[in-house]
């Protein structure tokens, strides 16, 4: 059973390494320009920038997102944009959220339900087949419905949990496996499925390039990056952003424009004015 365990886990991991190269549970915590600060400390790192100490400033629009001071260059000043399409960012929120909507779930049963479902679940990996759509409330009532099917089974069931014409909505399906690895269950994995991905948004590069004015007095230079579907998921992608960054790179302000793939912590390309 360990082996199995270990099987379901390795199909989906690849998702779970990009998604988590920035860890997703802390990026929660955050605030937005707490975020901006991690990627940008990632990507100079990426590109070879040593920062000087104590000399990153984050200061409010019209102003760039980053101003500092650069080993051997000198002062500096950086626009941040991600080029991942809304509806990854959506779809991975989602998926890591199904967890937590075990836990919300379990709030609202019984104090004997409850122990009932952690003494029995300890040991448990559920490998569930979700819509990419299903939100937290969606997952919440799924988690709802597979609890309520689990305190019909014995506690040592191990197996489909629906059958397929019985499944509750937004779900493909619940395995039930249990290994002596775990602890801590249930452990759950909702991959998000890689159907219909929408392009990267290369025309935020042209907007930065030709739409936006900044004030400051340091050079500039514009961070592009993908932070999780990776710049070389969709074809030609890379060919589209040397097109807009040909066409437009010369007449803005940017003296450079970096592309970054955080998802494999690559610097992908340079461009220069």
């Amino acid at each position: 059973m360990a082996t199995r365990f270990r099987t379901v886990l390795l199909i989906h991991v690849g998702e779970y390494m990009m998604a988590h190269q920035i860890s997703h549970d802390s990026e929660n915590d955050m605030t937005k320009v707490d975020t901006e600060l991690k990627y940008f400390e990632r990507m100079a790192s990426l590109a070879k920038m040593p920062l000087m100490p104590n000399t990153i400033k984050q200061k409010k629009p019209p102003a760039p997102d980053i101003e500092c001071s650069v080993q051997d260059v000198g002062p500096l000043a950086i626009e941040l944009v991600a080029l991942d399409s809304e509806n990854t960012r959506t779809r991975l929120n989602n998926m890591f959220g199904t967890s937590d909507r075990w836990k919300d779930a379990l709030k609202m049963r019984s104090p004997t339900e409850q122990e009932r479902l952690r003494l029995s679940c300890r040991n448990v990996f559920l490998s569930l087949g979700v819509s990419n759509e299903a939100g937290n409330r969606n997952r919440k009532e799924l988690m709802r419905s597979i609890q309520e099917e689990l305190l019909k089974r014995p506690d040592d069931f191990v197996g489909e949990l629906f059958d397929s014409g019985e499944f509750p909505n937004n779900c493909q399906g619940v395995t039930v496996i249990r290994d002596d690895d775990i602890t801590d269950g249930p452990q759950i994995s909702a991959p998000s499925v890689f159907n219909n991905l929408h392009p990267l948004q290369i025309e935020k590069i042209k907007e930065k390039l030709t739409k936006k004015t900044y004030e400051t007095s340091n050079p500039l230079e514009l961070f592009a990056y993908s932070l999780y579907d990776g710049i070389n998921i969709y074809v030609d992608s890379l060919v589209e952003i040397d097109a807009c960054v040909n066409e437009h790179l010369a007449d803005s302000r940017f003296r450079r424009v970096w592309v970054f793939d955080l998802a494999l912590g690559k610097l992908e390309k340079t461009y220069h004015r």
